[in-house]
């Protein structure tokens, strides 16, 4: 891991074959770990609390319990902005964001939106549960909640029973945002996108002190997507994600036929590549190996 310059992107991979959680721990060590403070200067941006579980034990085996370590940031944790302050300063301290919906305000409000005159609660709550769901899924993806609403116009094939609910979603979807700004908060999920994108912009101008790692992220969200091009281009960021096929497992022709195939499992590393703006080529195997044969930390 040579020093760079600033703007040339540091993004690794860590081969499936190896524990994840091990060999990150063991390179950290290696570049960091010579100064008993060094390690607890830095961060690591992690998937989920599991993949900080996973990480902390690496490192307790690498060290033993009593070294100071690296903040710990599962970035996927919904209450993100409870875990982010004191370990990277809160993102919303210069503005601070609408406070995020309850989520059980939040299931009752839908259901009460969605329900017919002649549905029981029961009906009008399994509706609002697969609403919420959807509501998240557009809003992790940055998509506008108003296009679900025409998906029935713009697909006249789909099944009549999809059309309907489509349209009857869309009712909702158009109250929604009107009904969360009369009450002053906003979803979750939206809340976690805005923070990390504040994020993302402030260490344009001010990167954090110490190291920063994302690690064991796989998901291709633009918001976490915009957070690691930028850690991947500061001073001491790196990037680091697991079982990436590089052009001697699989060659640059099956490489670009990926964009079309979502289940393949190299699929959502490529978009996440092209979303940080970062090519396979670019890519580097992370110098440091852990034990064989287990698992990456969770995505």
């Amino acid at each position: 891991m040579p020093d760079r310059a600033a703007e040339r992107p540091a993004v690794y991979s860590i081969p499936i074959h190896r524990s994840f959680a091990d060999s990150l721990a063991a390179g950290l060590i290696s570049r960091f770990g010579r100064d008993p403070l060094g390690l607890a200067t830095g961060r690591i941006l992690l998937p989920n609390n599991r993949a900080v579980r996973a990480v902390t034990d690496a490192f307790v085996r690498a060290c033993g319990s009593a070294l100071l370590l690296p903040r710990l940031i599962p970035i996927g944790d919904p209450e993100l902005d409870e875990r982010v302050g004191g370990a990277l300063d809160p993102a919303d301290q210069d503005e601070p964001l609408p406070p995020a919906i309850d989520p059980l305000d939040r299931l009752a409000a839908l259901a009460a939106l969605v329900r017919q005159p002649d549905e029981s609660s029961a009906e009008a709550l399994r509706l609002a549960a697969e609403l919420a769901r959807t509501l998240d899924a557009l809003a992790i993806e940055e998509v506008e909640a108003g296009r679900l609403a025409s998906a029935a116009a713009d697909a006249p094939d789909i099944a009549a029973h999809w059309q309907m609910a489509l349209e009857r979603f869309g009712v909702v979807l158009d109250r929604w945002p009107n009904f969360l700004a009369e009450r002053g908060r906003i979803d979750l999920t939206d809340r976690r996108n805005r923070l990390l994108h504040r994020m993302a912009t402030r260490w344009i101008e001010r990167p954090p002190q110490g190291f920063t790692v994302a690690a064991g992220i796989t998901t291709a969200a633009p918001a976490v997507a915009a957070l690691l091009a930028r850690v991947a281009r500061i001073p001491a960021g790196m990037v680091v994600v697991p079982g990436l096929s590089l052009a001697s497992a699989m060659p640059d022709e099956e490489w670009d036929a990926l964009d079309g195939e979502e289940t393949h499992p190299q699929h959502h590393l490529k978009l996440l590549l092209n979303r940080i703006g970062v090519a396979r080529g670019e890519v580097q195997l992370w110098p440091a190996a852990g034990r064989s044969s287990s698992p990456a930390v969770g995505t």
